[in-house]
């Protein structure tokens, strides 16, 4: 029995990294989260059913991310009065987003402080350890599945085009 019991935990050990990947794919259920906005309104991604949502991680940090707002607030007001809800998600405290976007005003709900959110979408590589570009995007479908899924530089053209598509869905 003594054998069976270490047996069991050699194995266990050898796939705890393979059990920490965490590989959200395309078509698959998005994570769900609740959380309040930098002003102070709530959000829930189970009450958003019914609406594309688009939802990038982004860092006060990132040139890519700064370069990347001014598009993304195009892209908000040519989707303005669409079933479409637009969140950006920081691990950063409101005070420092605040005083960011004062200079990088952002047309999107803004979220502060959302760590456990990445921990639920980022990937993982085989140590178990965040691997996740910024900015990050994850495009929801109206049923609360993953759409689309990208990082980097220069996605707005394509997640407006994906967007539109699953409105006229």
């Amino acid at each position: 029995m003594r054998n069976v019991l270490i047996f069991l935990a050699i194995l266990a050990a050898l796939c705890l990294p393979a059990v920490a990947q965490n590989r959200l794919q395309v078509g698959e259920r998005a994570p769900a989260f609740a959380t309040e906005s930098i002003d102070g309104n709530q959000f829930d991604l189970a009450q958003a059913q019914g609406k594309v949502v688009l939802v990038t991680f982004w860092s006060t940090r990132c040139a890519i991310c700064q370069s990347e707002i001014p598009k993304l607030n195009e892209m908000s007001a040519r989707l303005k009065g669409k079933n479409v809800e637009l969140i950006a998600l920081s691990m950063e405290p409101a005070s420092r987003i605040n005083l960011f976007l004062k200079k990088h005003p952002f047309d999107f709900r803004v979220i502060s402080d959302s760590f456990e959110v990445v921990l639920k979408y980022a990937d993982r590589d085989k140590e178990g350890n965040l691997d996740m570009g910024f900015p990050a995007y994850f495009l929801i479908d109206s049923r609360g599945n993953i759409a689309f899924k990208d990082s980097g530089w220069d996605h707005t053209q394509q997640l407006e085009t994906k967007i539109n598509s699953l409105l006229a869905n």
